[in-house]
C-alpha cells in the first residue's frame, strides 16, 4: 500500500524534515523537503544548556512541519538530533517539550550513530567500493573509512562550520594567522588516527558546506549538469574555491554564486575541514554526495523491510524506482533489454564494435528506461526522456554517464541527437557521441524487433557472412509483420554506423 514517511533531522545549524512516498512495489521518492536555519549550537551557553529562546525556536519550527505533515497524511515520523542536542544537559528537557507540544519523538544519536547513517546513505546511492565519507555538520564532523562497500572505521570530531568559525575568526574575513592556527588544530585531529592515512581513498562530502563548495565550483565552471550528488572535484579545484571565498567580506559573499546566503559567514571554515582532510588523506579527489543522515535514517528503515543491510546494487534499485515512478511496461522494457544486449554482445563476437561492459551496462539502462517520457506527452516522448534521466535522480551513475545512458535512450537520429546534447558539449567527446549512435541504433532496433510490446521475437542470432550482416529472429512474426515493417527502416542507418549490409530472416519458433 502507498504511504508517507518522514524524517526529520534536528542539527547544530539547521532543521530539515524530508517527506517521502513509498510506493507497493518498494520504491521511495522525496515529495517535500524543507529547512530552517536556527543555528541550535549557538543557542548552547557556558553550562552547555539550550537557553530558552533556542528552545522556542525549535517549537515554532517544529510545529509548522507538524502542520506540513498533517496536510500530506504522513503516517510515520523519524526524528533525529545531533551534536547540539547531544552535547546540551537540558536535552530531556528539551525533548519532552517537543514531545508535548508537537507529538514528534527524537532520538539522540551519537556521534558513531550519525557517521554511520551518513555511510550507509553513501553507499546506497553511489557506484563506489572503497573510500572515506566526512559529513560537516554545525557542531561536528562525522568521517567514515569504507572498504568493500562495509564500514572499518568511524569517528565523530567536536567540531564543524558553526564552532570553527566561533572559535577561530573574529572578523569577516578570516586573517593568514587565524587560518593557520585553524589547519594546525584540524591537522592535529585528523592525524590523531592513523587509519586516515592508510591509503589515498576519495573524499565523498556531505552536509551543507560540501554542497555549497560543489555549487560555487559548479557556477564558476558553467558546469551545464542540473545535478551535485556524484559531482567529482579534483583537490586543486577545492583550494581554488576556498582562496576565491577566503578573500571575500560577507558582503561580497552575498553575491556569490552558487552560495547560499545563510551559509556564507561559516562557508570558508566548512571547505576548510574539506581542504586540510584532503592533504591528510593524500587524497586528489573529493565527491559530492547530495545525499546524507536522514537520507541513511530513511533507507535503513527501507533495507529492514526488505532483510537488507545494503542494496546488492545501487544501480538497478534506481532503475527499477523510475519504471515503477513512470509507469513503464515492465515486460516491454525488459524484453528490449535483453534483446538489446544480446544484439550487443553478438556484434562485439563478429567484431564490429570494441565497446566493454560499462558501455553495455548504458545500453541495459536505456533500454529499460527509454519509455519514460511517455509518462509526460506522447509527442516527442524522446526529449521528455532525455529531460527526465538527465533531471531526475539515477543513484549510482555518473554525470556523464547518466547524460550518455540519456542519449542512447532517447536516439532517433543523428540530428535530434545533436540539438540535445548541444548544452552539454563540454562533458562529451566526438568517440562518445560515436558510441551514441551506434548503441542508440542497437535501442532503436530492439524496440522495433517489440513494436506491439508482445514478445512476438523470442530470441535473436547475428551473424556476418559474406560481407552481409544476417540478422536472425526467431518467434511468432514474419516479413509482414509490424515488427519486420519497423525493423526495416533501421537498416540504412545500421550500414552507415557498422559499415557492412543488413539482411534479416524470420524463422518460426
Amino acid at each position: 500500500m502507498d504511504k508517507y514517511s518522514a524524517v526529520i533531522d534536528m542539527g547544530s545549524n539547521s532543521v530539515r524534515l524530508v517527506i517521502y512516498y513509498e510506493t507497493a512495489e518498494g520504491t521511495s521518492y522525496e515529495v517535500d523537503n524543507i529547512k530552517n536555519t536556527i543555528r541550535l549550537s549557538t543557542f548552547l551557553n557556558e553550562h552547555n544548556e539550550i537557553i530558552e529562546p533556542g528552545i522556542k525556536e525549535v517549537l515554532r519550527v517544529l510545529t509548522q512541519y507538524r502542520q506540513l505533515c498533517e496536510a500530506r497524511k504522513v503516517s510515520s515520523v523519524i526524528g533525529v538530533a545531533t551534536a547540539a542536542v547531544r552535547k546540551a544537559i537540558n536535552k530531556e528537557e528539551l525533548l519532552t517539550r517537543i514531545y508535548e507540544t508537537t507529538g514528534f519523538t527524537f532520538r539522540v544519536l551519537s556521534g558513531e550513530e550519525e557517521a554511520y547513517y551518513g555511510y550507509l546513505a553513501v553507499v546506497n546511492t553511489m557506484s563506489v567500493s572503497e573510500g572515506f565519507t566526512i559529513d560537516i555538520g554545525g557542531a561536528s564532523s562525522e568521517l567514515v573509512k569504507f572498504a568493500d562497500r562495509k564500514l572499518v572505521e568511524s569517528y565523530s570530531f567536536p567540531f564543524g562550520a558553526v564552532t570553527l568559525a566561533k572559535q577561530f575568526f573574529r572578523n569577516g574575513i578570516p586573517t593568514d594567522a587565524e587560518l593557520v592556527s585553524l589547519e594546525k588544530y584540524l591537522k592535529e585531529q585528523f592525524l590523531a588516527h592513523p587509519w586516515i592515512k592508510e591509503k589515498k581513498y576519495s573524499l565523498i562530502g556531505m552536509g551543507g558546506s560540501a554542497r555549497n563548495l560543489a555549487k560555487v565550483h559548479q557556477k564558476m565552471m558553467r558546469y551545464p549538469f542540473a545535478s551535485l550528488h556524484n559531482y567529482h572535484m579534483k583537490k586543486y579545484h577545492v583550494d581554488t574555491v576556498f582562496h576565491y571565498l577566503k578573500e571575500l567580506s560577507p558582503t561580497q559573499m552575498q553575491g556569490v554564486e552558487g552560495l547560499s546566503k545563510e551559509r556564507a559567514d561559516i562557508i570558508v571554515p566548512g571547505i576548510y575541514i574539506i581542504k586540510v582532510l584532503l592533504e591528510c588523506i593524500g587524497s586528489e579527489r573529493f565527491i559530492v554526495s547530495n545525499k546524507g543522515l536522514r537520507d541513511g535514517v530513511h533507507m535503513e528503515s527501507r533495507l529492514k523491510a526488505k532483510n537488507l543491510t545494503l542494496l546488492d546494487d545501487v544501480v538497478e534499485e534506481g532503475v527499477y524506482a523510475l519504471m515503477v515512478n513512470y509507469k513503464v511496461n515492465q515486460v516491454h522494457a525488459r524484453h528490449v533489454d535483453n534483446l538489446s544486449c544480446t544484439l550487443f554482445e553478438q556484434l562485439a563476437k563478429e567484431g564490429l564494435h570494441s565497446y566493454g561492459p560499462e558501455e553495455k551496462r548504458l545500453v541495459s539502462v536505456a533500454a529499460r528506461l527509454h519509455d519514460i517520457g511517455r509518462m509526460i506527452n506522447i509527442g516527442e516522448w524522446n526529449q521528455h526522456t532525455f529531460y527526465l534521466m538527465v533531471n531526475v535522480f539515477l543513484p549510482g551513475l555518473t554525470h556523464k554517464q547518466r547524460l550518455l545512458a540519456a542519449l542512447i535512450a532517447s536516439y532517433k537520429g543523428s540530428k535530434r541527437m545533436q540539438r540535445l546534447v548541444a548544452p552539454y558539449e563540454s562533458m562529451v567527446s566526438e568517440a562518445d557521441l560515436q558510441m551514441v549512435e551506434q548503441l542508440g541504433l542497437l535501442l532503436l532496433m530492439a524496440r522495433a524487433l517489440d513494436r506491439t510490446e508482445s514478445q512476438q521475437i523470442s530470441d535473436v542470432k547475428l551473424l556476418c557472412s559474406d560481407g552481409v550482416v544476417v540478422l536472425y529472429c526467431w518467434g511468432r512474426v514474419n516479413e509482414q509483420s509490424l515488427e519486420a515493417q519497423t525493423l526495416e527502416e533501421h537498416k540504412k542507418k545500421f550500414r552507415k554506423q557498422f559499415g557492412l549490409p543488413l539482411r534479416l530472416e524470420w524463422k518460426s519458433k
